[in-house]
């Protein structure tokens, strides 16, 4: 009985602990405006929106695989 007392309270205790760790938000700054600096610079690959530039390119692999499945030997 004491060892489930002792639980119930480290976990009671725990939980205050990590709720009091959180950060706080602050209102005022969801409306703000993004400054330069934290957004990425455009290059030639990414424009400054995010998208592809003009020198952008992908990789491409097209592939045939053959496969046979065995049921009865699971393999």
């Amino acid at each position: 009985m004491i060892l489930r007392n002792f639980a119930a309270a480290a976990i009671v205790l725990l939980t205050a602990l990590f709720a009091f760790g959180q950060s706080k938000s602050n209102p005022s700054d969801k409306f703000r405006q993004l400054s330069d600096d934290e957004l990425p610079t455009p290059n030639e690959y990414r424009t400054a929106s995010g998208a592809p530039g003009h020198r952008y390119w992908q990789n491409r692999a097209d592939y045939v695989i053959d496969v046979e499945l065995d049921d009865v030997n699971q393999r």
